[in-house]
């Protein structure tokens, strides 16, 4: 059975303690993004997982796998909702997830570069794309399509992502 979850508006006044995720061991006793998890194996149990520095928040299916992936203001959380249990942390500044089901991709956004995840973890990451930001994000068949900003001339570059190899084209930022 495929675990189900729930985004809460906050913590439970009634119920068992939630259970505690930080990236960097600090916050555990803060109201995150908190998650209620239902999964097979027993009785549904809440998480409460502290930020990073974005603005991002959701969960996701890790592509290919039973865990899913919980997003904290930027910070990302992959959990097995089965056994209770972190599996790993990444980001911190993630500000845009991307799901592409077609290719089982997850694109992950800091706003610098773009990394996409599939079945078997981390599948590319674009060299450096932007100066500070992307819009205008948009699949299109295997491409992902976009804009990156720069600050000289306050203006945004078209760019394009093969998602399948995460070759990039394009884009606002040409340095090293």
């Amino acid at each position: 059975m495929e675990a189900r979850y729930e985004i809460l508006p906050g913590l439970p006044s009634t119920g068992p303690m939630p259970e505690q995720f930080s990236a960097t061991g600090m916050g555990k006793h803060s109201e995150g993004f908190v998650v209620r998890f239902h999964s097979s194996a027993g009785d549904p149990w809440v998480g409460n997982f502290q930020g990073g520095l974005g603005e991002c928040e959701g969960v996701y299916r890790e592509p290919g796998l039973r865990h899913l992936i919980v997003v904290s203001a930027g910070q990302a959380y992959v959990v097995d909702p089965e056994e209770r249990a972190l599996v790993r942390t990444f980001g911190g500044g993630i500000c845009h997830v991307l799901p592409v089901p077609d290719l089982e991709l997850l694109v992950f956004d800091n706003g610098i570069w773009l990394e996409g995840m599939g079945a078997s973890g981390l599948a590319w990451k674009t060299r450096r794309l932007s100066w500070d930001g992307f819009r205008e994000l948009r699949v299109a068949g295997s491409s992902l399509f976009g804009e990156a900003y720069t600050p000289m001339g306050d203006s945004w570059h078209e760019f394009e992502v093969d998602l399948e190899t995460g070759e990039a084209v394009g884009g606002s930022y040409n340095g090293p």
